[in-house]
């Protein structure tokens, strides 16, 4: 009985103490890298492409463009990302509030990875965002899928599209602003 005693001493100690280790190791993290650093820039730290100066740049040229009842319509019209980096265009319906953001097939846009790719071949297959060219199914299936596409964004009252590059590097990079089909002048945007 003793022998499991002292175990049983042990077990408790050894997961006693790594939970204190991992703590003290994530506090010495947090004072060595982020203590004192102000939101954003502790955000700006995570390299994720919605907090960047690129994306809080488009937001602010977005912001000064749209009227505050507008309907965003966001749109990959190329670039070859589809590990899901580029999914900045998620955030700017939180950025750019009260303003309305919409996607086509949200459920694929804001899926998993697997629904990801599938989201931007609709937009390449089947709308030909791309330009790259449509066989003869994709055109007939094109023809159903628009008609189908501007009843629901007259519906939604969309008619401001945003164009933009599937590019994790340079995620506003030959970023198109339309109004009811007409380009609106952003100025550039850094990269």
């Amino acid at each position: 009985m003793t022998r499991a005693w002292h175990v049983a001493v042990a077990a408790s100690l050894a997961l006693g103490v790594l939970p204190l280790a991992s703590g003290l190791h994530s506090a010495r993290l947090f004072f060595a890298n982020k203590a004192g650093a102000s939101e954003a820039k502790q955000l700006e730290s995570f390299k994720l492409p919605w907090t960047q100066p690129a994306f809080l740049e488009m937001v602010q040229r977005l912001d000064a463009v749209l009227p505050e009842d507008a309907a965003l319509l966001c749109t990959p019209a190329g670039g070859d990302d589809r590990t899901g980096k580029s999914r900045w265009f998620l955030f700017l319906a939180d950025a750019l509030y009260p303003r309305r953001v919409y996607v086509r097939k949200p459920a694929f846009a804001s899926g998993t990875l697997m629904d990801y790719p599938r989201w931007i071949d609709f937009h390449f297959d089947v709308l030909d965002t791309d330009e790259s060219g449509l066989g003869f199914t994709s055109l007939r299936a094109r023809k159903d899928v628009l008609r189908e596409d501007a009843e629901l964004l007259a519906e939604r009252g969309v008619d401001w599209e945003l164009r933009f590059q599937l590019d994790p590097a340079q995620p506003f990079a030959g970023a198109v602003l339309l109004h009811d089909g007409e380009p609106v002048e952003l100025g550039e945007v850094a990269p």
